[in-house]
């Protein structure tokens, strides 16, 4: 690489450098373990910081209000790759408390290992109150027999009535200061987290997801969820809870019995336009057998055709004989027709 080489790229660098401290999103870097490795302007203006240089080392954790709250995030983070939309409660430098929504993405090594979490903060202080009032609102809600959740906007459990102890079998103090998404299946987690800044954005959503624990008996639930407000702005969530499991498995059954139907519906074509090419063969091989001596060096080729045109003609009688629907694992996960025992 000559001279005029690492000019020209260190050019480059500098203006990309330029670009990301110019952005009008606030964008960051963080270690795993909480140092900001990099950061822009409006960054560090969010959280009042004088400069970038200052922000760049600082100890991340001192940021935030909670600092459990750090940890569930990279633990979100870490099981999904990629949260969406936060809504985290923070401190500037002088312990002036705002809002933040986090968008935040982990950055892996060629091992695969977290090293980085980067990701973009939006200040949403004028979006969001701490929560207070309405502690007596589940209370009031414990008449209605769908399970009913009250969640701060980070997802935290703040009360929980009795139906919802049913449905998640915990009771209302141990579900209290719990993630919602703890309840869910795993590949459901990141999906929440989503709904949850949509709900944010929107003011009311609604979701089917499934419950995690009993691997051997899936659980599904419809969530539905309202912002509430106060003077316009969201201060909590409330989140009410239905079992749909039943409606889920006749949603399932209709859509493996309306597979059944394609199934018999291309067997039947299948084995149809195979029975006349497969008679004909049979005929010609027949023929042939007849003209043939058993002494000619193309008998026993013949024959052998023929009994693989009789393994045809069986083949094809099965898959006409379809009764039921039986796959087998093939490969890489993929299923097909077990035709010996669907037949």
């Amino acid at each position: 690489m000559t001279n005029s080489d690492f000019v020209s790229m260190d050019a480059s660098l500098r203006n990309y450098s330029e670009f990301v401290r110019n952005l009008p999103v606030a964008v960051y870097r963080v270690t795993v373990e909480g140092k900001i490795a990099f950061c822009n302007d409006p960054f560090a203006r969010i959280f009042g910081f004088e400069s970038v240089n200052e922000a760049i080392g600082f100890p991340e954790i001192k940021l935030y209000r909670n600092k459990r709250d750090r940890g569930r995030l990279v633990q979100a983070v870490l099981q999904n790759g990629m949260i969406s939309e936060m809504p985290v409660p923070f401190s500037k430098l002088d312990r002036t408390p705002i809002w933040c929504s986090v968008t935040t993405k982990a950055i892996l090594d060629d091992d695969g290992e977290a090293v980085f979490l980067d990701g973009l903060v939006r200040d949403i202080t004028g979006e969001i109150e701490e929560p207070v009032g309405y502690n007596n609102l589940i209370e009031r809600m414990d008449t209605i027999e769908s399970a009913v959740f009250l969640l701060d906007p980070k997802g935290i459990i703040l009360q929980a009535n009795h139906g919802a102890e049913q449905l998640i079998g915990f009771k209302g103090k141990d579900l209290k200061e719990r993630l919602f998404v703890d309840f869910l299946a795993k590949e459901d987690q990141k999906l929440f987290f989503l709904f949850l800044g949509d709900t944010i954005r929107v003011g009311r959503e609604q979701i089917i997801l499934k419950l995690g624990g009993n691997i051997q008996q899936e659980r599904f639930i419809r969530v539905e969820t309202a912002v509430l407000k106060n003077e316009g702005r969201s201060r909590q969530i409330n989140c009410i809870v239905n079992d749909v499991t039943e409606k889920v498995r006749q949603i399932r059954d209709k859509a493996n019995r309306d597979k059944f139907q394609g199934v018999l519906e291309m067997a039947g074509g299948v084995a149809h336009r195979f029975n006349q090419p497969l008679t004909i063969i049979t005929n010609i091989i027949n023929e042939a057998l007849s003209i043939i001596k058993p002494d000619d060096g193309l008998y026993n080729s013949v024959v052998k055709m023929q009994t693989q045109i009789e393994k045809l003609n069986d083949i094809a009688r099965k898959v006409g004989n379809i009764k039921k629907y039986e796959a087998v694992d093939y490969v890489a996960g993929v299923k097909i027709v077990d035709i010996d025992r669907a037949s």
